[in-house]
């Protein structure tokens, strides 16, 4: 079963399965108490993943352009810290993407509607699924100090398609709290531990050159 994960707006913590799971409790648990991130047992096979950006009526032309950049900035955050790839693939590839992203509206063929502006914003399935919805009828922005910043949102999302659940280290963007815009937003220490236990990254091996005799 893929289990999916919402993003709410004005509230602290987040019910994030299917069933009315509350996250909260299973934080208290002693066993995780030590490590704050949270790993959802699944994760991608494969460490190149595609990406697709699907069009919809609700986006023009213009902020297309601008969100597949903001896309493609939230996933190297994460590339650089793993051992993942992302890439993009256009609107009517042959290929299927690992990663299906759209902005979508209410009902929406998977069970869990958007509410309109504000509450739930996003929401994302575990690995290997790869679909991620943001809500179209929400105010969003990037530099700014209103409304919700798509940045920000897209690189949390994207730790759950990953394979994060929520932290319970409050400086991390797996944290279960929207956070208001942020110039300095990065991963934090947990969020790295967090998705290095999923993807270790490659080690780098130096090569010495000897001289010939």
């Amino acid at each position: 079963m893929n289990f999916i994960f919402v993003t709410l707006i004005f509230l602290h913590l987040i019910n994030t399965c299917f069933g009315g799971y509350d996250l909260i409790n299973d934080l208290n648990n002693k066993q995780i108490r030590n490590k704050r991130y949270v790993l959802s047992k699944r994760k991608w096979p494969i460490r190149t993943l595609t990406w697709t950006l699907k069009k919809t009526p609700f986006i023009s032309n213009s902020d297309k352009f601008i969100i597949r950049n903001t896309l493609h900035r939230a996933f190297n955050l994460w590339a650089s810290v793993s051992s993942l790839e992302f890439v993009e693939l256009p609107e009517g590839h042959r290929w299927e993407p690992d990663i299906s992203i759209a902005f979508v509206k209410g009902k929406h063929g998977d069970n869990m509607p958007f509410d309109g502006p504000e509450g739930i914003v996003a929401h994302a399935f575990y690995p290997t699924l790869g679909i991620l919805h943001f809500d179209a009828d929400e105010n969003w922005t990037l530099n700014q100090q209103i409304g919700i910043n798509l940045y920000q949102t897209a690189v949390h999302e994207i730790g759950h398609l990953l394979g994060l659940e929520h932290s319970t280290d409050t400086r991390a963007v797996m944290y279960p709290k929207n956070r208001k815009y942020d110039l300095n937003y990065e991963l934090s220490d947990d969020d790295v531990r967090g998705i290095r236990r999923l993807y270790p990254q490659l080690k780098k091996y130096r090569f010495r050159k000897f001289a010939r005799k």
